[in-house]
């Protein structure tokens, strides 16, 4: 399918975030992570026409790091299209940047009903080896068990390379029977759509990014000395087209 229509963009050229488009996450939110989220200037600003989520290692509101996620919830959403976005992504030990979907239903039927389409997730551990690579996931409540469920696709740099190297673009072609996810120009994980989680997928979408730390296990997890801190998400733009 030909995904031609543009239906959403922000090449973020004004003075500032434009609220028209995006809201503010404020608070601990998900995942027990570390990071508070804010809307301050020093943790989500427009500068020469990129957005900058930066993540900070200060005492706020009880944490000992802040950050930003923006979402475009009951602003603008889609079912089904090409959502894209580059990006230079940040890079220490524990930074984990997002660029991803919920349903827009979350509030009625709660996450994973909602369904999760992961468009690029990139978690930075203590193994050397496993920093260059990036992953793109679905979740969904499984019809059949009605448990949590969840696939993924990997893609992975050249040793020795990081996606905080150089902006790249990441995206999604979503369709009713299957999503496929881009790294540049290279599709690197085609997913069917299954009797088991569409529900999740046949309804509208919102969008999010944000830079969060990661608290899953001891390699992830930000510390004083390998996390360096504060790191840039640096976005050129967000596009959809269906």
């Amino acid at each position: 399918m030909a995904f031609d229509k543009l239906i959403f963009e922000d090449h973020f050229d004004g003075d500032t975030i434009d609220r028209s488009k995006w809201n503010f996450e404020i608070g601990f939110i998900r995942n027990h992570e570390p990071q508070y989220y804010t809307d301050r200037p020093c943790n989500a600003y427009v500068e020469d026409s990129m957005l900058h989520i930066v993540t900070l290692r200060e005492d706020y509101e009880g944490a000992k790091y802040t950050s930003a996620s923006l979402n475009t919830e009951h602003k603008f959403f889609c079912t089904y299209g090409r959502i894209e976005m580059r990006a230079k992504l940040p890079w220490s030990r524990g930074i984990w940047p997002a660029f991803w979907t919920l349903g827009e239903n979350i509030s009625v039927v709660n996450w994973p009903h909602c369904g999760e389409i992961d468009i690029m997730e990139s978690t930075v551990n203590s193994d050397p080896e496993s920093n260059g690579e990036m992953r793109s996931t679905l979740h969904f409540q499984t019809k059949g068990t009605d448990e949590h469920n969840c696939i993924t696709g990997w893609y992975h740099l050249p040793k020795g390379e990081k996606f905080a190297d150089d902006f790249h673009v990441y995206a999604v072609e979503w369709e009713k029977e299957e999503c496929r996810f881009y790294f540049d120009d290279t599709c690197f994980h085609t997913q069917p759509i299954t009797e088991d989680m569409k529900d999740c997928f046949f309804k509208p979408h919102f969008i999010l990014i944000n830079t969060a730390l990661s608290d899953w296990n001891e390699d992830e997890r930000p510390n004083d000395v390998d996390t360096v801190l504060p790191q840039h998400y640096i976005i050129d733009y967000i596009r959809v087209y269906q």
